[in-house]
């Protein structure tokens, strides 16, 4: 599927089957790239109704996708394991997409994708995840849809703040799943000195829940700094009901704290809306209990459909970090939009029954980037033909505008790269 307009709007994806449910958002612009690492919670039970599951979708004709990195012990649906097939490579045409899957009945599909190199020719969306996961221990019974949609490498970061979803510290529904993109990544929580872990490139650590920080009215924060540019997924629980909280899973790709987060989000609609069916509403109920989280710069002036949010949701401060805080506000509904004075990015988790999921709508800002290419853009002002700046429009003041023509034609007549923030 594939959305555009003239100008920006959100997109995302949300479905159901029975006691199951998910939201894939969008990152628009922002999630095509030639350079990914493959993501999944990892299957804590062996269940042939659990999955991992990734999938590689092209923009241009005559896109070659090499896939490599997953452990041996992988058994892809096609009978195909790592053993003998160590490397997965294909050809798509613009619009085509190729699906690569394990069954979670092989013990060796619990973690073995997790931080498959995906390397492409041409510009490719990925999303990725387990049509149908278990990560907090042996529950066979239970399980839920855990996917969202990547981005390229060249759009991680390494500071990042999550919100606590619906569930319980110590039900191990609540943390994060950290895969590394170069070697010698120091992974380190909240205030922490030392590292709670260091990987190499493509593998991966699960912060637990015992990481999250109490910040007074039940609001629960964590802050995960890494020394190279990391993917962060937040796994979290939808709801805390009796019996059905290990059900009722959710799987967000959480972008980096950066200066081109937006100040406004604008508008997010039907917020706490997703069709879905489970045993305890076989007819269906539209309307789910959502909880609202958002993350801004600390001093930000906030508000939700211009109102100020209740003090008990916010703002929280985090530990770790004294520039960043955070609010969880609970039953949101309808349409919304949110306004800071500061950066400002959001997320909901929402869960009814054993159906639980959760969605970040905000927070892939298109940043000004600086590449190699034969177009020419702005040709009448300043570029040459071997770069290409782009630049969001949106928001940026005339006097930026200027200033950034004039550092290019100070770079003239032989400018290679310009370096960004």
């Amino acid at each position: 599927m594939v959305c555009k307009s003239r100008i920006s709007f959100y997109a995302n994806l949300r479905f159901s089957v029975f006691n199951h449910a998910e939201i894939i958002t969008s990152k628009g612009i922002p999630s095509t790239g030639k350079l990914f690492y493959a993501a999944s919670a990892p299957i804590s039970v062996t269940n042939s109704i659990l999955n991992f599951m990734t999938s590689v979708l092209a923009t241009e004709d005559n896109t070659v996708v090499t896939i490599s990195g997953y452990k041996p012990t992988t058994q892809f649906s096609n009978g195909t394991t790592g053993a003998t097939t160590p490397t997965i490579t294909f050809t798509l045409n613009k619009g085509q997409s190729y699906i690569i899957d394990g069954n979670g009945i092989n013990s060796g599909n619990s973690d073995g994708f997790i931080g498959a190199k995906i390397v492409a020719t041409k510009p490719v969306n990925v999303t990725n995840g387990n049509f149908n996961g278990q990560y907090a221990g042996n529950f066979s019974s239970s399980s839920d849809i855990l996917m969202d949609q990547a981005v390229p490498v060249e759009r991680l970061g390494n500071e990042f703040a999550l919100v606590k979803g619906n569930g319980n510290i110590g039900s191990n529904m609540e943390g994060a799943l950290v895969i590394a993109t170069e070697d010698n990544t120091e992974v380190r929580v909240n205030n922490e000195l030392a590292p709670i872990t260091v990987l190499n490139t493509g593998q991966y650590f699960m912060i637990p829940d015992s990481k999250y920080q109490l910040q007074g009215n039940g609001h629960y924060n964590l802050y995960i700094r890494t020394t190279k540019n990391a993917y962060i997924y937040q796994v979290l629980a939808g709801a805390n009901n009796v019996g059905n909280e290990v059900a009722t899973g959710g799987f967000n790709f959480i972008p980096a704290l950066n200066c081109y987060l937006p100040k406004q989000i604008n508008e997010l609609g039907f917020i706490d809306e997703n069709f879905v069916h489970s045993n305890a509403n076989p007819g269906g109920i539209l309307n789910i209990p959502t909880k609202l989280n958002l993350i801004t710069e600390k001093g930000a002036v906030v508000t939700v459909n211009g109102v100020t949010p209740p003090a008990t949701t916010g703002p929280f401060n985090m530990t770790g970090t004294n520039n960043w805080v955070t609010y969880g506000i609970p039953n949101t509904v309808g349409t919304i939009t949110v306004v800071s004075s500061k950066a400002i990015t959001a997320g909901i988790n929402a869960g009814s029954d054993a159906v639980g999921y959760g969605g970040f709508f905000a927070g892939f800002p298109t940043q000004p980037v600086i590449l190699k290419s034969g177009e020419i853009v702005f040709r009448e002002l300043f570029l040459p033909s071997t770069l290409l700046f782009m630049i969001p429009i949106n928001g940026i003041s005339t006097e930026l505008l200027f200033l950034v023509r004039r550092v290019l034609l100070s770079l003239l007549p032989s400018p290679d790269i310009i370096p960004v923030p």
